[in-house]
């Protein structure tokens, strides 16, 4: 199923867009030039992940030393602050145990569409 969210100015511009996907509301994310998909619900306690904060995360580094990055692509729930990395939906403190949906995302003649 193709979804078209809208033109990729008009996604670009609102940051976030929800669509209704089989019932369930979807957000789509713009980063960039690219574009993400996710479940707008935290498995937590249901809040709309669209309404939280993109950020990065300090990644895999030698002993001692902090490494800041994943800039722009790790989403925090707005509630809590549970983080989760927008390119796999994984949890960044459990990626075994918890985890958004994700969605494929592509730009056809100027449009943003969602594939569900």
């Amino acid at each position: 199923m193709e979804v078209r969210v809208g033109s990729v100015e008009e996604v670009r511009r609102d940051g976030c867009r929800i669509v209704e996907v089989n019932g369930r509301s979807v957000g789509v994310i713009s980063i960039g030039e690219e574009f993400f998909a996710i479940i707008d619900r935290c498995p937590h306690m249901g809040a709309s992940m669209c309404a939280g904060s993109l950020s990065g995360t300090f990644v895999a580094s030698e002993p001692h030393e902090y490494v800041y990055g994943k800039a722009g692509r790790v989403i925090r729930c707005p509630w809590h602050g549970w983080e989760f990395d927008l390119e796999s939906g994984r949890s960044l403190l459990e990626p075994k145990r918890f985890g958004l949906k994700t969605y494929r995302v592509t730009q056809l003649d100027g449009e943003v569409v969602l594939h569900a």
